[in-house]
């Protein structure tokens, strides 16, 4: 930001007799004159110095308001945020000196505005620049499922069905086979009985008869209950491995047909 050159430092009445305070202004005008030319050769760190100096044997207003323009004018050869801060500092002081005096302070509050806008600027670009934080890594997307090929039975599973049919037929065929056969020999019996009187010999002939044909239908509602039995594990067995061949296969042994794992 730009400023004007320096306002002349005032130059308070010197009390009649006191040459001490006449000896301090003198010096404080050789000061703010030294300050001056450092300011007009842009050796802004030399002016600064000198009219400290000059305000601290003085305490000229004015100084106050030629320290905040060397401090802006610093602030363009070195961009330091501080230099602005200090400046402002400066021509708000200048600004409430004169205006408890009934001076007029309208080009300091302007200075201060001026001030003002340009921290804000560097403080958005300083705000922009600056790295921003990385917020939490977002979970992994839950992985999406295969989608589920239709069960195609394997070796196993395919005995299992072939057992199942077999179970259903062997039961269902012996079972009524011999149920019918057993009521069947003992319609007979009757029949017989009522025409001849039947002897001990021929009554066990049709006893036995009967407990054959009953045997062969519980032998075969057993072994057809069996085979079914072993028909559902298989097919289960094979639905579980979603019908991939493995070690689990029938095995037709010596004592009946069993499931090997």
């Amino acid at each position: 930001m730009s400023a004007g050159p320096p306002a002349a430092a005032r130059q308070p009445e010197p009390a009649p007799g006191a040459q001490a305070g006449a000896t301090d202004e003198a010096e404080a005008q050789r000061l703010f004159e030294e300050g001056s030319k450092a300011y007009n050769l842009g050796k802004f760190d030399v002016a600064i110095a000198r009219f400290e100096a000059a305000y601290e044997l003085s305490h000229a207003n004015a100084l106050l308001y030629n320290l905040g323009q060397a401090y802006s004018k610093r602030y363009e050869v070195d961009p330091d945020p501080a230099h602005l801060r200090q400046a402002r500092v400066l021509f708000i002081n200048f600004a409430k000196i004169s205006e408890a005096a009934g001076e007029d302070s309208r080009d300091a509050r302007a200075r201060v505005t001026a001030i003002d806008a340009k921290l804000a600027e560097i403080a958005a670009a300083e705000a922009e620049a600056a790295p921003q934080p990385e917020g939490p890594t977002p979970p992994p997307a839950p992985a999406t499922p295969p989608p589920k090929q239709p069960y195609r039975p394997g070796a196993p599973g395919i005995a299992g069905y072939a057992l199942l049919g077999a179970g259903l037929v062997l039961g269902t065929g012996l079972g009524t086979l011999g149920f019918v056969s057993a009521d069947r020999i003992t319609a007979q019996r009757a029949d017989e009985a009522t025409y001849v009187p039947l002897s001990a010999a021929r009554a066990q002939l049709y006893e036995d008869g009967v407990q054959s044909a009953r045997g062969l239908a519980f032998a075969g509602i057993g072994v057809g209950g069996a085979l079914l039995l072993t028909g559902v594990v298989l097919v289960a067995v094979d639905a579980a491995r979603g019908g991939k061949a493995g070690s689990r296969r029938a095995q037709l042994r010596p004592g009946g047909l069993a499931v090997a794992f």
